[in-house]
């Protein structure tokens, strides 16, 4: 029912950890899919020692990755997941579960954070569209439909620095889709210093310049 993409660019030193989380999983994934955009630290050839799909392309970013993991992927579900972080215990299997209960297009599970902050964070159901207004909702690592996915035509390249998740789930939810949230921490999201987001957050007057261009309808009051 699920595949799990993992994006991975010069990620050696954390891919490991988040590989052997899902194959860890009492529940598994139809298949593991490492996207590796481009790499050159040799976590190209850490992804070749574990029992997973590999697909290798030049450096595109983490929307293009994403992308190629969906168009690839041959489950009903994809659950995406950085390269630095980690599935916790039983993770798919209550996914798995909740998708099962009721059939949403988007399942989110809470999560907790590690690293240099140790906050957990769960989250609050009853969310569309209109929840993203002044910010985002839910984590990246949601499950979703890929047959929704791709009706909408994936991540949005115009997600320049980053926010690419935001875009995508209003994207999804104006498009009809439905959200089940899991208020359980079932993901470890590494925070650092110098980190994807810190950097995509120094740009946020462009980004959320962007997602009102693409989603104006949202923001009108």
């Amino acid at each position: 029912m699920i595949t799990v993409i993992i994006p991975s660019y010069n990620q050696k030193q954390y891919l490991p950890d988040a590989l052997q989380s899902v194959l860890d999983q009492t529940v598994k994934p139809d298949e593991i899919i490492v996207i590796d955009d481009g790499s050159n630290d040799g976590s190209l050839e850490v992804a070749k020692s574990y029992p997973v799909k590999i697909i290798s392309q030049v450096n595109k970013g983490l929307a293009s990755a994403r992308n190629t993991g969906i168009m690839n992927a041959t489950s009903e579900f994809i659950l995406p997941l950085d390269a630095d972080d980690i599935l916790m215990d039983k993770c798919i299997e209550k996914i798995t579960e909740k998708i099962k209960e009721t059939n949403a297009d988007i399942v989110a599970p809470s999560f907790k954070c590690f690293g240099i902050n140790n906050q957990e964070v769960i989250l609050q159901g009853n969310i569309i569209a209109k929840s993203f207004v002044y910010a985002n909702r839910l984590a990246y690592f949601s499950a979703f439909r890929r047959s929704r996915a791709l009706a909408i035509g994936g991540y949005s390249p115009r997600m320049i620095w980053g926010w690419e998740d935001m875009h995508f789930w209003i994207d999804l939810l104006k498009h009809g889709a439905t959200v089940a949230v899991i208020q359980e921490p079932l993901v470890l999201y590494r925070t650092k210093e110098n980190s994807m987001i810190g950097e995509a957050n120094k740009h946020a007057d462009e980004l959320w310049a962007q997602i009102r261009k693409d989603h104006p309808e949202i923001y009108t009051l």
